[in-house]
């Protein structure tokens, strides 16, 4: 079939760097070697070195724009259009094939594409290029041309207006970009896998231009539509390694696209991936959504249509087991749309790393990391976009291998909010890590003396007595002020605990990382950072009434003043100001707000007058056997009653900090997927100690609790030599948090510090109840992974760069 030209599997895989090439992401070279590709398992060949030859690699892009614009070559300037062009010439008496090479006064180069494309670092991947003239922007004839554009979408009239990227009239703004084709022959060939004898000879069968059986004519202008290229956002932000990107490559399907036919998914995933380049614009990254002249496959539609009567006028209806038979039985091939080819003009932009790749096409996915292109992460199409009457199209490709995070949701949740599935699932990237497997990291063993010696350094220097008190939210507020406040409270200690659980649920679900600019000055003048500052500044907006609506009992939290909070008001009371931004203002406010829903969907933990988190007192006091109560008990009010708070992902199946790892991958359905709930966790480590201090109540069973996956006790672990990247320059690049990479990290950031805490209380002489990974945690390696950040980076952060939310961090 056409479509299985995927470059076949060879063996000899190489280290992969940032970019997906073999060298560094910063310029990458056509070496005329047979180079390879190893990325997630699958074994591809670089797309630009595909049985590589010396008359490839001499004509190149260059070759094809010298020899455009000396009229060297077969076809017609004009594609489709060309023979409405021969006509048009012949009524107006002009000669549009010389008109076409003249350039006016009034010509305009949209600058965002022009200096993209004149940046060195841009051009230096344009040898992979094999399908048109790069230069094409300013050639004579031009084949590439650019310009401003408003979008004026109905499904997307829910998008916040920034100003920017969406206006007040919810108008998008994007920068669109037409490319029209100019085959470079010898090097298309190799790509395909063809000799360039017989691929010339197929050209001239179905175009009888003789011009391409001369071996001297080497560019070939197929009668095919282009390209075009939608960007949202500055498209030269692409330069900057730290630039997010999403990006979706769409083959054209007109019926669904323009005019809303619902027998596929075309259009609703089309507006799904426009959604997410959107937002991620907004976010100050570059979305990118290319649109491919290929209707019906490339089939097109006369084709397309009689496929279509045969799949839903057979017997028995229409059905996925029979959905490409069909087209198969009709048009002789299943696919001719050669996704080897589409890559060009993601490299044409320079493109190293896609951070959301909108495809669950597996053959686009192929093309792309073959084209040297990292894919970061991948998402479907979520299920409430998908009608009842597109069920087929999208089972059936499944079934034929297409990407699907479908699974079975409730289930599965429920399995991964067991604390057990935490160490389960990261000791299995563990193994694989120590089989040299992973995509991303290595694990030193050797060095884990080194994190041991800093963690200890740190813990003795804090508390030489070794007594360490457990790691809570509690250590960042100031201790006399919370003393002073619970002592002015005139009420019982149940009450006092249910205040401070209130004050603490808020100001841990706030404390999701504060990017390395945000500081907040408190009213004695003194400046904090990080989590400290945040801490401080949730209790002042806790002793001020911010979280309640009972102006009488401001030291309060309910859920009616939680869903009312604005971004505006939340930015006022943490100091957020152009000159002093926080990262993932709007992933907290959402987050508070459904926790406000969540309290009173769920009166059982947190009571039904007044659905507030301090209720979660009196159930826990419910089912407390001798003053103790078991860990299964809070985590299930943490766990379950705050499972809505966590936002879905954008595959709209899974939520919260629920991550997949392609390596992980088989038919269990929760098999991929690696939990870590680094905020859920935090919380209950505060809440122990919130019960113990307050009531007295004694948690049982916390040694199910893991490690906080985050970037203090991992970066800890990569500092000291136990982690490394396979491939450095990731140190100099920013991802996103659902990225395999940081899953590695995280994952096996929770094996080792549980290794670090047995060989800790070795050497102290502890027992696990002497010194609780609790204990491990805020004595040790949280701090300790800050102070060697600080003596290995100026500004102290974390040695990798992840993109905070506000949700997970």
């Amino acid at each position: 079939r056409l479509s299985r030209h995927i470059c076949p599997a060879v063996p000899a895989p190489e280290p992969r760097s940032a970019c997906g090439a073999f060298n560094s992401p910063i310029r990458c070279r056509c070496d005329r070697s047979e180079q390879r590709e190893r990325h997630h398992g699958g074994i591809v060949a670089n797309a630009c070195n595909a049985v590589p030859t010396h008359t490839a690699c001499d004509y190149d892009w260059r070759g094809v724009h010298n020899d455009l614009e000396k009229n060297v070559y077969a076809g017609a300037y004009g594609w489709d259009h060309s023979a409405y062009w021969a006509i048009s010439e012949l009524k107006a008496g002009v000669d549009l094939s010389e008109w076409y090479k003249t350039r006016t006064e009034a010509e305009f180069y949209l600058p965002e594409f022009k200096e993209l494309a004149d940046h060195p670092e841009t051009q230096s991947c344009w040898h992979r290029i094999a399908t048109f003239d790069p230069m094409g922007m300013t050639a004579r004839p031009p084949t590439i041309a650019a310009c401003k554009a408003k979008l004026d979408l109905p499904e997307l009239k829910d998008l916040k207006p920034d100003g920017k990227i969406v206006l007040d009239s919810l108008e998008i703004v994007t920068s669109k970009c037409a490319v029209n084709y100019a085959w470079n022959l010898p090097l298309l060939s190799q790509r395909l896998k063809l000799t360039e004898k017989d691929l010339r000879q197929a050209l001239h069968k179905y175009s009888r231009d003789d011009r391409l059986l001369d071996p001297a004519v080497r560019t070939f202008i197929p009668a095919v539509g282009g390209a075009t290229i939608y960007t949202f956002g500055d498209a030269r932000m692409l330069r900057d390694p730290r630039t997010e990107t999403v990006v979706r490559v769409h083959d054209e399907c007109i019926g669904s696209d323009v005019f809303g036919s619902d027998i596929c998914s075309c259009r609703p995933y089309l507006i799904f991936a426009l959604r997410q380049a959107v937002e991620c614009a907004q976010r100050g990254g570059v979305g990118i959504v290319v649109y491919f002249r290929k209707e019906g496959r490339s089939l097109g539609e006369v084709v397309k249509f009689r496929v279509y009567n045969a799949r839903t006028n057979q017997e028995g209806g229409d059905r996925p087991e029979t959905y490409f038979h069909h087209t198969e039985a009709i048009a002789g091939i299943r696919d001719a749309r050669f996704q080897v080819m589409m890559p060009d003009v993601l490299n044409w932009m320079g493109l190293r790393r896609i951070d959301l790749l909108c495809s669950m096409s597996n053959e686009k996915y192929q093309a792309i990391v073959g084209a040297g292109i990292q894919v970061m992460q991948r998402v479907d199409l979520p299920e409430d976009y998908v009608k009842a009457s597109m069920r087929v199209e999208l089972d059936a490709k499944i079934a034929s291998g297409y990407h699907s995070d479908k699974i079975e949701t409730e289930k599965v949740a429920s399995e991964l909010m067991q604390l057990s599935a935490i160490r389960r699932q990261c000791g299995r990237l563990y193994d694989l890590a120590k089989q040299g497997q992973l995509d991303f990291f290595t694990v030193h063993e050797e060095q884990l003396s080194v994190a041991v010696d800093a963690t200890e350094k740190c813990l003795r220097g804090r508390f030489p007595h070794l007594r360490v008190p457990p790691h809570s939210r509690l250590r960042h507020f100031d201790e006399h002020r919370i003393s002073a406040m619970m002592g002015s409270w005139a009420c019982d200690q149940t009450e006092k605990a249910r205040r401070m659980v209130d004050l603490v649920t808020v100001s841990v679900l706030l404390d999701a990382g504060a990017g390395s600019s945000w500081r907040y000055i408190q009213e004695n003048g003194a400046t904090a950072r990080s989590s400290e500052g945040l801490a401080a500044a949730t209790l002042d907006l806790f002793s001020d009434g911010f979280f309640s609506t009972d102006p009488a009992l401001k030291t309060r939290v309910n859920s009616l003043a939680l869903k009312g909070i604005s971004e505006e008001a939340l930015s006022r009371g943490l100091q957020v100001s152009r000159s002093n931004p926080l990262v993932g203002v709007a992933g907290r406010v959402a987050v508070l707000r459904s926790l406000g829903q969540a309290l009173e969907d769920h009166p059982e933990f947190f009571g039904r007058e007044l659905p507030r988190p301090g209720n979660m007192v009196d159930y826990l006091l419910g089912h407390t056997k001798a003053g103790e109560v078991s860990l299964d008990e809070l985590w299930k009010v943490c766990a379950l009653g705050l499972y809505s708070i966590w936002p879905l992902h954008p595959n709209g199946v899974m939520r919260g900090d629920v991550w997949k790892h392609s390596r992980l991958q088989s038919d269990e359905p929760s098999a991929g997927l690696v939990p870590f709930h680094k905020l859920t966790q935090w919380l209950t480590y505060s809440l122990i100690d919130v019960l113990d201090r307050t009531v007295g109540l004694r948690v049982t069973g916390t040694a199910a609790l893991t490690c906080l996956a985050e970037y203090r006790n991992g970066g800890l672990l990569i500092d000291t030599g136990v982690l490394s990247l396979k491939d450095p320059t990731w140190l100099q690049q920013e991802v996103n948090v659902g990225t395999e990479l940081a899953v590695e990290w995280r994952a096996l950031t929770v094996v080792l510090i549980d290794r670090l805490a047995g060989e800790l209380r070795r050497r102290l002489g502890l027992t696990e109840a002497e010194l609780p990974l609790a204990a491990v945690l805020e004595g040790g390696t949280w701090h300790a992974g800050r102070q060697v950040a600080a003596t290995r980076r100026q500004d102290g952060t974390p040695p990798i760069r992840i993109r905070l939310t506000g949700d997970v961090f």
